[in-house]
């Protein structure tokens, strides 16, 4: 336990220095090798000083931003597959292949590690655990081969049973030469299972497996009685009733969460700048008649038509980010946009570009969005608290992933089910929903109190 305390902390600590140092280094120097300016402008550098005295905001800043960086190597940390595995001349990596896969999800790069390529007996995927588990204890391979050697003789003392007469039926027959068939079949595998435990015991077999050996969608059905099951030492969260390890479905739920709130409060924002910042640039009757319309569309029940559409067509993670950018996450920044875009159009710096001959859009975005850009980092933690509770919301419903999807909403509708029995199920997921919450709420309000402009014009 001590060691795998160790190695979390390791890890963190890995995450860290990674989140804030080595990525920081690598976008601004990137940045300025392509030609752009990467020192910001001396009142948002005064705005950043500001956030970081505030530490509330700043060390919840720090915990959620590393802990997100490093959900995205979550297949290297909590995984049912291993780091590699090592067979003879045979050497494989899972857990990389599955990574791999996941980050170049337009290319097909899943390739399934055959069980005949790692000394086990069959054509599907290796059971890693018993390949890891066989290294520890050569003995398994003794009861396999005991086993096997009682389905062969078994074989036998039914084909010199049946034999094959003149009085045989068609069906004794085609019995006959299927046993005759798989005869051989089953003295291949004792013989593999022979080779495979001599290779073993040789050393030419090898496994690294992650520090938390289970995934989000593996059920551990060979767990004795019926799940859920409560936390133990293995499971440290315990089971769900499919038998899924609660923590692996956390902490890759966390991932899926903040992920999707990230995308949709992202493309919203873009959305409700733009339209926003032309209400407010063109005015007039583009301002009318958009207003209008935003007033029509925003009273559409969204979450209503949601839960419509996920009855028809099963809602896939890119599906429902488009269909909440779409329905509501850009109406709000539009009104914000709206009055910013109204209030530095009439600024002397405006008049002098569009003097000068700036075109239209050369103005929205190059001189007035950079100076109307407070409410946009003021809200954007708000808004990120709001997508992870629809996303929670809609999966706790049922109307939002598909089943199977490591999700905190699944997982606080099965705790309502085993409440009374397995609290454990309902507690972890609500924990682990506040304490995100709470911490981007922190970074949100430290955010605002460090943009707040009458900081800075205070007489002293």
């Amino acid at each position: 336990m001590i060691i795998k305390l160790i190695e979390t902390a390791l890890i963190l600590a890995a995450g860290f220095f990674f989140t804030h140092k080595a990525l920081p280094y690598l976008l601004v120097n990137g940045g300025r090798k392509l030609g752009f300016p990467m020192k910001p402008a001396p009142h948002w550098q005064k705005r950043m000083k500001r956030f970081k005295t505030i530490k509330r905001g700043y060390y919840s800043f720090l915990i959620i931003t590393t802990l997100f960086v490093t959900s995205f190597f979550l297949e290297f940390i909590v995984n049912s597959k291993p780091l590699m595995i090592r067979y003879q001349s045979n050497t494989a990596f899972p857990a990389v292949r599955e990574w791999a896969d996941k980050l170049f999800f337009f290319a097909d790069l899943r390739r399934m590690t055959k069980k005949t390529d790692f000394g086990q007996v069959g054509d599907d995927e290796v059971s890693y655990r018993l390949f890891a588990a066989s290294l520890k204890d050569p003995a398994i391979f003794d009861r396999q081969i005991e086993k096997l050697e009682a389905e062969l003789k078994d074989i036998r003392a039914q084909i010199s049973a049946s034999g094959t007469g003149s009085k045989s039926t068609p069906e004794e027959v085609q019995d006959y030469a299927d046993l005759q068939e798989i005869l051989p079949v089953v003295e291949g595998e004792i013989e593999a299972v022979k080779e495979a435990k001599a290779q073993f015991v040789a050393g030419k077999a090898m496994i690294i497996m992650p520090l938390y050996p289970y995934s989000a969608g593996e059920h551990l059905l060979d767990i004795p009685g019926t799940p859920p099951h409560s936390p133990d030492r293995t499971n440290i969260l315990g089971t769900d009733d499919s038998g899924a390890d609660v923590f692996a479905q956390l902490v890759y739920g966390f991932r899926i969460s903040l992920s999707f709130a990230l995308i949709v409060s992202f493309s919203g924002y873009v959305i409700g700048i733009i339209i926003g910042g032309m209400m407010g640039y063109f005015g007039g009757w583009f301002d009318i008649l958009t207003q209008r319309f935003i007033e029509v569309w925003s009273s559409i029940p969204f979450l209503f038509t949601i839960m419509i559409i996920a009855a028809i067509v099963q809602p896939t993670f890119i599906l429902l980010v488009g269909l909440l950018v779409v329905l509501s996450a850009w109406i709000s920044m539009t009104f914000y946009m709206r009055g910013e875009f109204y209030r530095e159009k009439t600024r002397d710096y405006v008049h002098a570009a569009v003097a000068m001959g700036a075109t239209d859009w050369s103005v929205m975005m190059k001189h007035i969005l950079p100076n109307s850009l407070v409410p946009v980092v003021t809200f954007a933690p708000f808004a990120i608290v709001a997508n992870i509770g629809q996303l929670v919301s809609l999966d706790y419903l049922g109307f939002g992933l598909p089943v199977g999807t490591p999700s905190w909403g699944s997982l606080l509708s099965q705790g309502m089910q085993y409440i009374k029995y397995y609290p454990s199920l309902i507690l972890t997921p609500s924990i682990a929903l506040s304490v995100t919450l709470f911490l981007v709420v922190q970074i949100g309000e430290a955010v605002r109190e460090a943009f707040d402009p009458k900081v800075f014009s205070r007489l002293r």
